[in-house]
């Protein structure tokens, strides 16, 4: 028993080693490398203190980070612990019993390596959503300890205040799963009325805004706008009006990024190209992981699958589809919030029923 146990302490201070070296490789490769290509504007404009008061909340809330750590051990070591902050979700997955590999490496994704591995909005939000995505997957199977409950609420606070519309597939995660448990096959109705109302009220309260910024937070004069590419007539009415036609393809093109034609004039799209599409397909190919295999609760599974978490992925690409339009650029930098939605959710969730019913 005790060789057991010392061999499962090793391997879990060797995973939660792995993690600390893929983020430290994550912010060599993006400052020294990647920052060639793509310069980091954003980041270094935080770490500067470029922004006021003025800029609102979560700017300052990012901003302040970043000129405190900056002031303690300058620009590396700002980058490097924001680097961290954003893997809070695998190292807390790995220090209350997480097992499996393939949660640490999800990190090696070219996106979340890259933008979370700098000063910025996407490494904050990256950690306390999938912080969250742990917890969530917990719930599925048993009760919230105090310790979740807490880390929680958290970063449910921090997410709201960073990125308050990708948000909201959070409180569905939460809501259908409980919802589900306490309903089981009378759920769908309750689960029904629940995505008309949140249909309702972002339609509402939020789509407008979210139009407003995809269109208008997008540099045409940026190298990879697609504002000429796809006569769009920037800061003008028909121009609004036609970008709008395009919102279908960006619920696609905002999780894959460059159209065919983009890859062939940058090459370099090509690895986040490739990216794209498995985020896209990853759902799909989890499904078709737990359809093969053999486990207690895949009914049960198979519920919260289709019911609670294919819904959220679905709400996600169409609160994401505006950013997705004019730049491919933008559309993969800020799908790195939510995309561990679609890859990490479902399998947090396959080996929660898997571990569960092992033990």
């Amino acid at each position: 028993m005790s060789y057991l146990t010392s061999e499962i302490l090793e391997g879990k201070v060797s995973k939660i080693t792995a993690v600390l070296c893929i983020k430290l490789l994550g912010v060599i490769f993006a400052t020294l490398v990647f920052a060639r290509f793509s310069p980091l504007i954003d980041s270094n404009l935080y770490i500067s203190g470029y922004y006021d008061m003025s800029s609102g909340l979560r700017t300052m809330i990012v901003q302040t980070l970043a000129v405190m750590l900056n002031g303690i051990g300058g620009t590396f070591f700002t980058h490097l612990v924001f680097g961290y902050i954003s893997a809070l979700g695998v190292l807390y997955y790995l220090a209350t019993g997480g097992r499996k590999w393939l949660i640490v490496l999800v990190l090696l994704l070219p996106s979340s390596l890259v933008w979370t591995s700098i000063a910025g909005k996407e490494a904050l939000f990256f950690g306390g959503f999938t912080l969250l995505l742990v917890i969530w997957s917990r719930f599925a199977v048993g009760a919230m300890s105090r310790v979740d409950l807490i880390f929680a609420v958290l970063a449910v606070i921090i997410c709201s205040l960073l990125r308050p519309h990708y948000s909201i597939i959070i409180i569905w995660l939460f809501f259908s799963v409980a919802i589900v448990k306490k309903y089981g096959d009378k759920a769908w109705l309750i689960l029904v009325i629940g995505m008309m109302f949140g249909v309702l009220a972002t339609y509402l309260l939020a789509w407008t805004e979210l139009l407003l910024r995809g269109f208008g937070g997008i540099d045409p004069s940026a190298r990879a706008s697609r504002f000429q590419l796809l006569d769009i007539l920037q800061s003008s009415s028909s121009g609004y009006e036609r970008f709008k036609l395009f919102i279908p393809m960006g619920m696609i093109f905002g999780i894959v990024g460059p159209l065919p034609e983009e890859l062939f004039k940058r090459p370099e799209f090509l690895p986040f190209f490739v990216e794209g599409l498995f985020i896209l397909l990853s759902p799909l190919l989890v499904y078709r992981y737990a359809c093969a295999k053999s486990f207690n609760g895949k009914n049960l599974f198979f519920k919260f699958y289709w019911w609670c978490l294919m819904p959220a992925v679905l709400a996600v690409m169409i609160l994401h589809s505006p950013f997705g339009v004019l730049n491919p650029g933008s559309a993969i930098r800020w799908r790195t919030n939510f995309e561990t939605v679609f890859y990490m959710a479902p399998l947090l969730l396959l080996f929660q029923f898997k571990d569960l019913f092992r033990k």
